[in-house]
């Protein structure tokens, strides 16, 4: 991450935005270019208080936002929390429903809609696919054989 062409891209979005360029949105920017970890407000607001101390979990979150407005994050909901993708092609998701693990996976390149949906232009594509994680399934697994188990037990 160059912190000068961050700035400068910045900058750059907030005059087409009319809105200040401020070191808040600097580190907050800087943190989601191209972060593909799917944070939530909660991390995000973590990690941009080593370089922005003062900054409160609210103007992380406004600024965030601004971010999806201006195009340049994705905001991911119907999860736990909200969370915040710095990947904007299109992608889809894996989604563990137990733990939140969120992993991207590539899209092809077909279309989506049929042809009788003239008329319509898609500004984003994303797939979510929800389940299990490899942990949390193994896991499930040791759950349910310890469950029988005791069940067994309680029989006897």
């Amino acid at each position: 991450m160059n912190k000068s062409t961050d700035y400068k891209e910045l900058r750059e979005l907030c005059q087409a935005h009319r809105c200040r360029c401020t070191p808040q949105r600097l580190a907050v920017y800087s943190f989601m270019k191209g972060n593909q970890t799917h944070p939530d407000v909660n991390r995000i607001w973590a990690k941009v208080r080593w370089s922005s101390p003062t900054i409160t979990r609210e103007s992380v979150f406004r600024i965030l936002l601004e971010l999806v407005e201006f195009g340049v994050i994705n905001r991911m909901d119907k999860i736990a929390d909200a969370r915040f993708d710095g990947r904007v092609s299109d992608h889809g998701h894996l989604i563990c429903e137990r733990c939140g693990w969120v992993a991207d996976i590539d899209l092809q390149p077909v279309p989506l809609l049929s042809c009788d949906m003239q008329g319509f232009t898609t500004r984003h594509t994303e797939l979510r696919i929800s389940g299990l994680c490899s942990s949390c399934l193994e896991s499930a697994g040791q759950e349910a054989q310890h469950n029988a188990e005791n069940t067994a037990t309680d029989r006897k």
